[in-house]
């Protein structure tokens, strides 16, 4: 019977068993830990435009106790239920551009397929290289988030959006802005929101209501094949990829809610501390360990 230990968090540990699931003991609170921590993915996702991943991944390390890999593998197989529910109800709003979404998932299916080659032939069994990648990656996100936040505050803005461009849908750019997402999905395991978004906005001029839309729908082909080549590969942990997956569909449904009654700008200046924390705690080990 193999025992992982999961990261220290406040002095408090939580053993995950590879061999069946969660430890009698704890099952319950584990599961109630994923479950929440896959309600506010969906809710934050659903309010800033992500796909959940940037919550999910480092939640299932730092809070369940998960071996990075296994994060990885489930949050990009959770990934699938955020992206399909919010795509449908994005799709029936009106809010999704078809072909841009269609450029873009197969630039990223192409995409997934080497990232997941990558991140099994070399990243799976790389701790230090996935910490230091999620490390710059979150210093990435926080930077965005915080400039964003910045632009929105002092009453400026980058992200207008050129209406004469609304029908220009390069196929060479959505298909290198898929690939390149791809490809991080399949290493990272994040749904890659952060990056089709202002992308679609910046190729396609689209507006920040229909990016988004647009966004989900592309991620939905592109999670859905990583997620199943991380099953397939035993990266999953499937009864915590259903139960997060369940947790991030309601949990959207919430965000919708809660996006007409709080400051965008608010979450967004939340989010860049987090993601600064988070960055912090994976790369500090690295350059000072």
């Amino acid at each position: 019977m193999t025992f992982i230990p999961g990261r220290n968090i406040l002095n408090c540990r939580v053993v995950y068993n590879l061999s069946t699931g969660w430890n009698q003991g704890g099952q319950i609170v584990i599961i109630f830990i994923i479950l929440l921590i896959g309600l506010l993915a969906g809710c934050l996702g659903a309010i800033a435009g992500l796909g959940g991943g940037v919550i999910m991944l480092p939640g299932l390390q730092l809070l369940a106790g998960f071996d990075l890999s296994k994060a990885i593998g489930t949050t990009l197989f959770a990934v699938i239920f955020t992206s399909f529910s919010a795509a449908q109800g994005h799709y029936r709003a009106g809010n999704v551009r078809l072909r841009s979404a269609g450029y873009a998932a197969l630039g990223g299916l192409i995409g997934v397929l080497l990232g997941s080659y990558v991140f099994s032939k070399y990243l799976s069994t790389s701790f230090t290289v996935l910490e230091v990648s999620l490390g710059i990656f979150f210093l990435f996100t926080a930077y965005r988030m915080g400039r964003d936040t910045y632009l929105a505050v002092s009453g400026k803005s980058d992200t207008a959006v050129d209406m004469n461009k609304s029908e220009n849908e390069s196929f060479a750019a959505l298909f290198g802005l898929g690939f390149f997402t791809g490809s991080l999905t399949g290493m990272l395991g994040v749904g890659g929101g952060f990056i089709f978004t202002p992308g679609f906005m910046l190729i396609g001029g689209l507006s920040p209501q229909v990016a988004v839309g647009t966004t989900m729908l592309a991620m939905l082909p592109i999670s859905l094949s990583g997620g199943l080549i991380k099953l397939y590969q035993g990266y999953v942990n499937l009864p915590a990829g259903i139960v997060l997956g369940l947790g991030t569909a309601l949990g959207a449904q919430a965000g919708v809610w809660v996006s007409t009654r709080m400051s965008p700008t608010l979450l967004k200046a939340v989010f860049t501390i987090l993601f600064a924390l988070l960055a912090a705690d994976y790369l500090i080990p690295f350059l000072f360990g």
